[in-house]
């Protein structure tokens, strides 16, 4: 019971102890967003580079 409610207590801690712009699952949202993206828009650039060798 110790050992669930000392991790509980970090947990706590540790996702408190964020600041700016929101919390941890936010940032990370914010990254995956940014991802993909970058991933569009090396697709459309590859499509584009694709379309004007066919030219």
């Amino acid at each position: 019971m110790k050992t669930i409610a000392s991790f509980l207590f970090l947990a706590v801690v540790a996702l408190s102890s964020c600041r700016g712009g929101g919390g941890p699952a936010t940032r990370v949202g914010r990254g995956v967003d940014h991802a993909f993206y970058k991933a569009g828009q090396g697709i459309s650039t590859a499509g584009r580079a694709i379309e004007n060798t066919a030219r």
